[in-house]
């Protein structure tokens, strides 16, 4: 078997590396929406903007290892998480193998069968770096490299931010390990960015100060129940992996029990740097959800940053189940094939692949194509949607050609030049933008020129109706009357 393993997880990896490669191709869309776009910028264009390399937001790391990729285009970015998934998926099998695990195979087909984790290796998100530095630093971790495993971990809060809530599980195993060499390299990431980053803020403890999720934002996202995304498991880590994971968990809680040796050191270890991280991992995502803190906005991508490790779980349960099962090991084997080409089929019939561009980025597109063809292509934009720069390939810092918002809500004519388009979508534009539509409706130095929405209207944040708005900036003696002209290019909407 082990002779079979060292040709089968070459070969396996690279069918993965292969398909999914043509998926980024024959996917328009984006599971990450907006923010997987405005991730992609930071990348695209940090080398012409080294601030960027800093951005709290953006995640500087994250940044730095996508921004080489980024120069290919968006689909640059994509591909570099389609390798780092398959990576993620390897290092899986890796620590399934080092905990002695029976079919470690199975925990990359588990990896790549989780639906979310899939469309999200197809986008151009952090979740999937984030997965791979975990289960990297796990790897580490139980090969005795303390040091490399630390200064790993170090960097996991500057890809995302709430990796630092596991961090202190793994200083509890350095220190009860007495690797006290190792333990100061925990804190390398963040002492090397605030170092680099103080002569661009002139603040050493800009991290901090700089915090991007501080604000409570819950007027704008709301909150929600204190399970949801228990309640989302279908989409997260799909119904197989969610029940090998529950059988793993009570596979290795009891043991202790059925083992003479009762608690041992490994079985500790197990618990501290791979099942208590990503535990509290899910519970501080959902706290915050329901209590409508940190600017959480309930994203349910946000947990399969931790799949890899639900696969190494999921792997202990099916190892545990077939160890309670008297078949012969032919029969094993058959039926861990059979699952394995069942799990292929899980993301599938959750999400549809290649992913189609969502509702919004229809119409975004569909009016970028209206502007870039109409009298008014080349004018500068002020925008809220990300997607715009993307759709009408501008360069959203070339400030000769775009701006993200108006100057001021309450005096949107201010600072643009007359000719000047704004582009008013119903979701950014009054939520993250605060830009109330009547600001421009009944303005008098705005023109609405153009109007895009869907035959069959949906809602979105907020509650409002999806609808795009192109407005011109015009003298205020040439005011209209918006109210009729979008009565007008509504009836010629319905009448197609």
């Amino acid at each position: 078997m082990e002779k079979l393993q060292k040709y089968l997880v070459p070969v396996l990896l690279l069918v993965i590396v292969a398909v999914y490669t043509v998926l980024v191709f024959l996917s328009e869309g984006t599971i990450g929406g907006a923010d997987d776009m405005t991730h992609y910028r930071y990348s695209r264009y940090a080398f012409q903007n080294p601030y960027f390399f800093l951005h709290h937001w953006g995640k500087p790391f994250f940044t730095a290892l996508t921004a080489p990729f980024a120069q290919f285009g968006y689909n640059g970015v994509r591909i570099f998480n389609v390798l780092a998934g398959a990576a993620a998926a390897y290092f899986a099998y890796r620590v399934t193998m080092e905990l002695k695990l029976d079919y470690p195979v199975l925990a990359i087909i588990l990896v790549i069968s989780a639906p979310l984790y899939t469309v999200l290796m197809l986008s151009g998100m952090t979740e999937i770096l984030f997965s791979l530095i975990l289960i990297l630093s796990i790897f580490l971790f139980f090969r005795k490299k303390h040091i490399w495993a630390a200064l790993l971990l170090s960097f996991l809060p500057f890809v995302r931010t709430e990796g630092a809530v596991m961090l202190p599980f793994f200083m509890v195993a350095l220190i009860w390990q007495k690797q006290w060499k190792a333990l100061p390299f925990i804190f390398f990431g963040f002492i090397f960015y605030s170092i680099v980053g103080s002569f661009h803020f002139k603040d050493l403890l800009w991290v901090i100060h700089e915090m991007p999720y501080k604000g409570n934002a819950k007027g704008i996202y709301g909150s929600g129940e204190l399970l949801h995304y228990v309640n989302n498991t279908k989409f997260i880590f799909g119904i197989p992996l969610a029940i090998l994971m529950i059988v793993g968990l009570v596979v290795w809680a009891s043991g202790p029990l059925a083992s003479r040796k009762g608690v041992t050191k490994e079985w500790i270890m197990e618990m501290l740097v791979i099942y208590l991280p990503a535990l509290l991992y899910i519970a501080a995502h959902s706290y915050v959800w329901w209590k409508g803190k940190g600017n959480s906005v309930g994203m349910i991508r946000v947990i399969d940053a931790i799949v890899p490790v639900a696969a190494v779980l999921g792997v202990r349960g099916w190892s545990g189940l077939m160890k309670w099962i008297p078949l012969k090991e032919w029969w094993k084997t058959g039926f861990t094939v059979l699952l394995s080409i069942y799990l292929v089929t899980v993301p599938h019939r959750v999400y549809e692949i290649p992913v189609p561009l969502g509702g919004t980025q229809v119409l975004i597109k569909k009016a970028a194509e209206w502007l870039r063809e109409s009298e008014y292509t080349g004018k500068k934009i002020y925008y809220y949607d990300p997607f715009w720069c993307f759709f009408l390939k501008v360069n959203p810092y070339d400030e000769e050609r775009a701006h993200a918002f108006v100057y001021r809500r309450d005096e949107p004519e201010y600072n643009i030049s007359e000719g000047e388009i704004v582009l008013w979508d119903a979701h950014f534009s009054p939520n993250e933008g605060q830009l109330p539509l009547e600001n421009l409706m009944d303005n008098p130095h705005f023109r609405l020129v153009h109007l895009v929405r869907d035959k069959k209207p949906f809602t979105v944040l907020g509650g409002y109706e999806y609808e795009i708005y192109v407005f011109q900036r015009i003298a205020e003696k040439d005011s209209v009357d918006n109210h009729k002209i979008y009565e007008a290019l509504l009836e010629e909407i319905l009448r197609e």
